[in-house]
């Protein structure tokens, strides 16, 4: 069984198992004779990773690395209750272990070997933080950061307030119609994350650098009809009779009640839909070019301007780790890794000499300072970095 073990356990950081492994992992970590197991597994592959740490680093990081995965095992309910899908309770704790895992231990570059960190630091940025700014139909703008919880604004019969948990909430107070053109908008900057409940029920979480336009009240509508741009992730309220649809403007998608992300950013090649639950009609708005495809649980549609809607399985991990507070990348080049760090924490990225060829995987998450991330990107020896200011340049 150790043999087996062993092999299971590194499979799983190369994010190789199938769900049934994942849950037999699990069900072995769950005994309190197997914990000297588990922390032998982590010292095993922090020796594989051949990181440049004496033995008393290995010991305090082996430590804080066990305790975090010990913490997600033994709490399956909590982790289950935050993820909100019983279905998914295996792999919601699979999902966190993995991540409190690469947080401390993993970050690989193909099969390179890792060496010291080359990380030129003039200063230390901050990472994101929970804001952004609500215009309202009369074109008020408030910054929601800046707002205590309660009653910010009423509009079309609607409540619209701050949550103590720091969250936008439309709250439906009267039937009054929607007038023509009287539209929020939520707004995130870059460095910037926020979530909205919808007069309807429905619940939008907002990635960095990302906006969407709503009506005020969804009232008299025959669709429920959002704008979006950036990146976003969707849990919608089921009504039959009045079809959920968000909007970019690349395609439209269409849903009767569902959770899929979006991702649409202009400095994208590509539009990128990820369905997690429910169903999909996904259609491009390309002119020329009607295409149109019906999405399933775990299938993602990559829309492009010559190739048109593609559909394949979805890394459903990858796409959701932004909304779960972490970046992970699986075989990236180092362009599309800043673009998601530079979004985060608001940086200008530059590139001296040749761009790396190398791909990157690995996971980490968003509320660490740039230093820590950039370091971790580093141990990969096909990359150095400096900092000065918000410019970060990249060399080869």
């Amino acid at each position: 069984m150790k043999a087996s073990v062993n092999h299971l356990f590194h499979k799983y950081l190369l994010n190789g198992c199938s769900d049934e492994e994942i849950k037999l992992l699990l069900e072995h970590f769950k005994t309190e004779d197997e914990a000297a197991g588990l922390k032998a597994l982590i010292v095993a592959e922090l020796k594989q990773q051949e990181m440049p740490v004496n033995a008393t680093d290995i010991d305090r990081r082996l430590e804080r690395i066990y305790q975090k995965v010990n913490v997600h095992i033994r709490n399956e309910n909590q982790v289950v209750k935050l993820q909100n899908n019983r279905n998914l309770s295996y792999i919601a704790i699979a999902a966190s272990v993995v991540m409190v895992l690469s947080v401390g231990l993993y970050f690989y570059k193909g099969s390179a070997k890792q060496e010291q960190p080359q990380l030129v630091m003039n200063n230390d940025i901050a990472p994101g933080k929970k804001s952004a700014t609500l215009t309202l139909a009369n074109g008020k703008q408030i910054v929601l950061s800046a707002q205590s919880k309660g009653q910010l604004a009423n509009e079309a019969g609607v409540s619209i307030s701050k949550t103590a948990e720091g969250e936008l909430l439309y709250k439906v107070t009267a039937n009054d119609p929607v007038k023509p053109g009287q539209m929020n908008i939520l707004s995130t900057g870059r460095g910037e994350t926020y979530t909205v409940s919808l007069p309807d029920g429905s619940k939008v979480w907002l990635n960095a650098a990302s906006s969407i336009r709503f009506p005020a009240s969804f009232a008299a509508l025959k669709h429920r009809t959002v704008m979006l741009a950036g990146e976003a992730y969707f849990e919608i309220a089921k009504d039959k009779l009045h079809p959920f649809v968000v909007q970019t403007d690349r395609q439209k998608t269409e849903v009767l009640g569902t959770h899929f992300n979006i991702n649409s950013y202009k400095e994208e090649t590509v539009t990128k839909t990820t369905l997690l639950e429910g169903s999909l009609r996904v259609t491009s708005l390309a002119a020329g070019n009607a295409d149109e495809k019906i999405l399933k649980p775990g299938e993602a549609s990559i829309l492009t301007q010559a190739r048109g809607i593609k559909v394949g399985p979805a890394d459903t991990r990858e796409t959701m780790a932004w909304k779960n507070g972490f970046f992970r990348f699986t075989a990236q080049p180092i362009d599309k890794v800043m673009q998601q760090i530079s979004r985060w924490y608001d940086i200008e990225v530059s590139y001296a000499g040749e761009m790396p060829e190398e791909q990157f995987s690995g996971a980490i998450a968003r509320n660490k300072n740039i230093s820590e991330v950039l370091g971790m990107l580093s141990y990969a020896r096909a990359v150095k970095f400096k900092v000065e200011g918000r410019r970060v340049t990249v060399m080869k």
